[in-house]
């Protein structure tokens, strides 16, 4: 803990900085982390098959409760397809329902993960504006510090310098992995809202014809 505090001491200013940036970086990892394998997991195919298999008994109504019951954006769009098929609207109007549930929930699966590549570039940043600013204190120590005092202050200058650049990569490496983590999970979840999206509406449509 002691080092923890002297590599947090030596790298002046910018550590602050750094860590007010890995802060909101780590509450967006935990925001989305929940959203997306909390709030947002179910299984499609078993849904699917749940609600046709309803459907084609009668039980139409159930079905949409059921969809009702979950908060996940899948089941918020399957819910409208169903509430609208109940209705007696036409398969146009069924497709437009739907197309407007999901412009206004896929964003959703989305939100606040870009700021992740955002926070990394930042905090890479904030490592070189800190290692520069080190550099020129040691530097800068060479010309006007007194005799006596030239390598300490050369000392706590690099210092400062290592440890901006060192915490700086600390912060970005990992929001880079989470974005990508998290970027990949965002796009298996709206692909998979894409794919149940059709097979309801498929499956609605042709239960008219039957």
């Amino acid at each position: 803990m002691e080092l923890i505090a002297r590599f947090f001491r030596e790298g002046g200013m910018w550590m602050y900085v750094l860590a007010t940036v890995s802060a909101f970086a780590a509450a967006i990892i935990l925001e989305r982390l929940i959203y997306y394998y909390v709030h947002c997991r179910i299984n499609a195919k078993a849904l699917l098959t749940q609600i046709t298999r309803l459907v084609r008994n009668g039980e139409t109504e159930k079905a949409r409760k059921l969809c009702a019951s979950m908060k996940a954006p899948l089941a918020v769009i399957l819910e409208s397809a169903l509430w609208h098929f109940l209705q007696q609207e036409s398969d146009q109007e069924i497709q437009n329902a739907v197309d407007e549930v999901g412009l206004r929930e896929l964003p959703k699966i989305q939100r606040r993960t870009h700021y992740l590549s955002l926070f990394a570039n930042i905090s890479t940043l904030m490592g070189l504006l800190g290692t520069i600013f080190g550099l020129q204190q040691a530097f800068g120590a060479l010309a006007t510090a007194d005799p006596s005092q030239k390598a300490t202050v050369l000392a706590q200058g690099i210092a400062m310098a290592m440890n901006t650049t060192a915490m700086g990569l600390m912060v970005a490496v990992p929001c880079m992995v989470m974005f990508s983590i998290l970027g990949a999970k965002a796009n298996t979840l709206i692909e998979e809202i894409d794919e149940s999206s059709v097979r309801i509406l498929n499956f609605l449509f042709a239960q008219r014809r039957v």
